[in-house]
C-alpha cells in the first residue's frame, strides 16, 4: 500500500542536512549493509580483528535496520539510506513514480539525513518480455522446410539455403514498470538536489540475479538471443536508462529462491563484466556499480580459492571488472556467521582507511 504524500522537507533543511558528511557522491567508495544487527556490529566495531568498516570508508546501513550502523541507539542518521520497494512504485505513472521517490529522499519514512534511497529489487517485472517466435513451412525442391519468424528461405541453382534477418526484438511498452522507471529517472535527473547533484544521484538500485544473468548469458546486441541465435530471452531496453542514470548500482551476487546461494563461479567471472559493458550502451558508468556480497556456501563450480567468504571475494577480483567494482566498495548481504570473514576480505582487497 502507497502510504500517503507527506509535507516536503523545506529546501533550506535539506540543504542544513546534507552540510555534513554524507557517503552519497556517485563517485566515492560506499559499501551498504543490507544485514541484521549482529553482522553489522562485527563489521564496524573498532574492537574487533582488523580496521573496521566505518564512515570513513564509506560505510552505510539499509534501513529498516535495528540498532542503526555506529549507534546502537540508532544516532547515526547520516549514515543510514532509505528503501522504497519495487512493488510499492511499479503501478505508478513515472510523475507518480518520480515525486514517490523524491518524497522519500526528502522525508523518508524511517528518519535519516543521508538523503539516499535503494529500491530493491529490479528484477524479472521489468523487463521488456520476450519475443514469440512462429515458424512457417515452405516447400522447396519436395522438401518441407520449417522457417522461424525473420528468416527466409532463398532457391539457388543447386538448392536452397537458408538467409537468417535480424533477430526481432520485443516492442518496449511505454507503460511497462522499466520504461515507467526510465521515465521517473529523467525527470529526477532534471531536479536539482539542494546538496548539488541531481534527485537521480541519489538514488541507488539493486540489480535482481535474474537481472543480471540474464544479460551476462544472453548473446548479440540485447543480450537476448540463444547460442542458436534466436530471440529466447528478454530484453532489458526499457529499464536500462534508468539503471545508467542511478547514483549506485548494486548487483546481487547470489540467489535467493527461500535459500541463499553464491552464483556460480562462471558466474563471478561472466556478470559483472556483462552488465557493465551493456549498460555502457546506455550511459551506465562503471564507477557507480558495485557487487553485493551475501553469507552463502561456496560458489558452485569453484575450486582452490579458499573457505566460502574468501571464495567469493577471490572470484570478485578475478578480472578486470570485478576488481574495479570491488574498488567502488563492496555491499554485504545477511552474512550471518561470516561476517569476521567479510571484514577480513575488505580489509584484505581494500587495506587502508
Amino acid at each position: 500500500m502507497i502510504r500517503p504524500r507527506r509535507r516536503v522537507v523545506p529546501l533550506v533543511l535539506l540543504a542544513l542536512a546534507v552540510a555534513g558528511a554524507v557517503p552519497g557522491a556517485a563517485s566515492a567508495r560506499m559499501s551498504i549493509f543490507y544485514d541484521e544487527q549482529d553482522a553489522v556490529r562485527v563489521l564496524t566495531d573498532p574492537s574487533g580483528l582488523g580496521a573496521p568498516i566505518d564512515a570513513s570508508r564509506g560505510a552505510v546501513r539499509q534501513d529498516p535496520g535495528a540498532g542503526g550502523i555506529f549507534d546502537p541507539a540508532g544516532n547515526d542518521a547520516a549514515h543510514r539510506i532509505a528503501k522504497l520497494a519495487a512493488g510499492e512504485i511499479e503501478g505508478l505513472s513515472p510523475e507518480a513514480m518520480a515525486d514517490r521517490i523524491q518524497e522519500e529522499i526528502a522525508d523518508p519514512e524511517i528518519p535519516n539525513t543521508s538523503r539516499l534511497v535503494a529500491i530493491d529489487e529490479i528484477g524479472n517485472r521489468w523487463n521488456d518480455g520476450k519475443v514469440r517466435i512462429t515458424y512457417s513451412f515452405v516447400r522447396v525442391r519436395g522438401k518441407r522446410i520449417r522457417v522461424a519468424s525473420g528468416n527466409k528461405i532463398v532457391v539457388t541453382k543447386r538448392g536452397w539455403k537458408l538467409v537468417k534477418g535480424a533477430a526481432a526484438l520485443p516492442r518496449i511498452d511505454p507503460a511497462s514498470p522499466g520504461a515507467k522507471l526510465s521515465a521517473a529517472m529523467d525527470l529526477l535527473a532534471a531536479r536539482p538536489y539542494p546538496g548539488g547533484g541531481t534527485y537521480a544521484e541519489r538514488v541507488h538500485l539493486y540489480i535482481a540475479p535474474a537481472f543480471s544473468t540474464s544479460i551476462a548469458a544472453g548473446r548479440g546486441p540485447h543480450r537476448h538471443l540463444g547460442n542458436d541465435g534466436k530471440p529466447h530471452r528478454a530484453t532489458w531496453r526499457g529499464v536500462m536508462p534508468a539503471v545508467a542514470q542511478a547514483g549506485g548500482v548494486w548487483i546481487e551476487m547470489y540467489h535467493h529462491d527461500g535459500t541463499l546461494t553464491s552464483m556460480t563461479a562462471k558466474e563471478w567471472r561472466t556478470v559483472p563484466q556483462g552488465f557493465a559493458s551493456y549498460a555502457a550502451r546506455f550511459g551506465g558508468q562503471a564507477a557507480r556499480m558495485h557487487l553485493l556480497i551475501g553469507g552463502t556456501p561456496a560458489p558452485a563450480g569453484s575450486s582452490g580459492c579458499g573457505e566460502a567468504m574468501a571464495c567469493q571475494w577471490a572470484l570478485a577480483g578475478s578480472t578486470p571488472t570485478g576488481q574495479a567494482m570491488l574498488a567502488n566498495g563492496p555491499g554485504a548481504y545477511r552474512l550471518g556467521s561470516q561476517a569476521a570473514a567479510w571484514r577480513a576480505e575488505y580489509n584484505r582487497a581494500l587495506p587502508g582507511r
